[in-house]
């Protein structure tokens, strides 16, 4: 299926430092089996998801029905990041589908363990956001778990401000964990 908007051009970004280079690129529909195996390996790694190691409920089939759904998409973009030819990381805008609240996006982003610390979440949200200008989407929104300061300090870099805290948002073994609500106006 054809993009209805121009197609994110494939970005190389290195740090020398680490010696890592990352691809960052728009999803495709041959990613659909790898997406759906990185989603079980972080949902292995860390609590603050959505998901657990079962990671998402989609088949290949639907993954790449998914994917197509995105590449059809004038205002949202699915995002992937490889290095060494090999996905470790998915990232999101997701436009609503109401028609007043069509300048709205979520962002989500995932990323192996392995590879948190070398900048490549930054990259993702850099090209994201300069996305999302691009097509004229007006506020960026995002949740997140109280508890993952990490995160939290990455998006307040960027400029998102804290809206709200969830009660209880997600449950994790025997806890619940709270979420912000955060966002960003372009």
């Amino acid at each position: 299926m054809e993009a209805k908007h121009p197609r994110m051009p494939e970005r190389h970004y290195e740090n020398p430092e680490e010696e890592i280079t990352a691809t960052i690129r728009q999803a495709e529909a041959v990613d659909a089996r790898a997406i759906l195996g990185l989603l079980r390996h972080v949902g292995r790694e860390t609590p603050y998801l959505t998901f657990g190691p079962q990671g998402s409920r989609l088949n290949v089939a639907q993954e790449v029905q998914l994917i197509e759904h995105y590449a059809a998409s004038q205002t949202s973009l699915l995002l992937v990041v490889e290095v060494d030819d090999q996905i470790i990381g998915l990232a999101n805008l997701s436009t609503r589908d109401k028609e007043k609240q069509s300048h709205v996006a979520e962002l989500g982003i995932c990323i192996i363990k392995d590879y948190w610390g070398y900048g490549i979440g930054q990259m993702v949200i850099e090209e994201l956001l300069t996305f999302a200008k691009k097509v004229g989407l007006r506020v960026i929104t995002l949740e997140v778990v109280v508890e993952n300061k990490r995160a939290v300090s990455l998006y307040q870099k960027f400029g998102f401000e804290i809206k709200g805290e969830l009660t209880d948002r997600l449950h994790v073994g025997l806890k619940y964990l709270n979420a912000y609500i955060m966002e960003k106006v372009l």
